[in-house]
């Protein structure tokens, strides 16, 4: 295939920004390339990401023999902890339970965050200041991303090592023994 074949199946786009992500002002490598100038995904993607795998799961191994990571006793349904906590992933949550009413903390809430983050691309169109670190123009939302984020850790931080018996909080410190 020859350079005029070539621009015919490839053409080049004026109007297109082929940055990566608009993280860069430079043009891809990938970009308005031939068939006979790229690399296919099959083997050379799949052997790296195979390569990346067993290094992950060899890290994991080596990891998981020298820390220990015990059970606790076998579950008693007759006798549940004090305090019963959920997973830290849900600890949140749950902690947000304790702050608020049932409705507003367990139902309302979650609800309104997760409509808000699946709209967010849909009122966010502006490409101005993506991919730079802590842009001016991407001031109000860098604020907001930052509240929500220290706001979703503070809860899980509370309620996993603030949280005693009957969920009264108490510092780490000076938490009550469990038996």
């Amino acid at each position: 295939m020859d350079k005029k074949e070539e621009a015919v199946i490839f053409p080049k786009n004026p109007n297109k920004t082929y940055g990566l992500m608009e993280l860069t002002k430079t043009k891809s490598f990938q970009i308005e390339k031939g068939p006979d100038n790229t690399v296919t995904s099959w083997p050379h993607l799949l052997f790296r990401e195979l390569i990346l795998f067993m290094g992950v799961f060899i890290a994991l191994m080596i990891i998981s023999m020298i820390f220990n990571a015990p059970l606790e006793e076998q579950a008693n349904p007759s006798n549940t902890p004090n305090p019963a906590k959920a997973p830290w992933y849900f600890l949140g949550l749950q902690e947000m339970l304790a702050w608020a009413h049932p409705f507003w903390g367990g139902i309302f809430v979650p609800t309104v965050v997760t409509i808000i983050l699946i709209l967010t691309p849909y009122f966010d169109t502006s490409q101005k200041g993506v991919g730079v670190w802590f842009a001016p123009e991407r001031r109000i939302a860098n604020l907001l991303f930052t509240i929500f984020i220290v706001l979703a850790v503070g809860l899980i931080v509370v309620g996993e090592f603030f949280r005693g018996p009957n969920w009264q909080i108490f510092w780490p410190w000076n938490m009550p023994s469990p038996h």
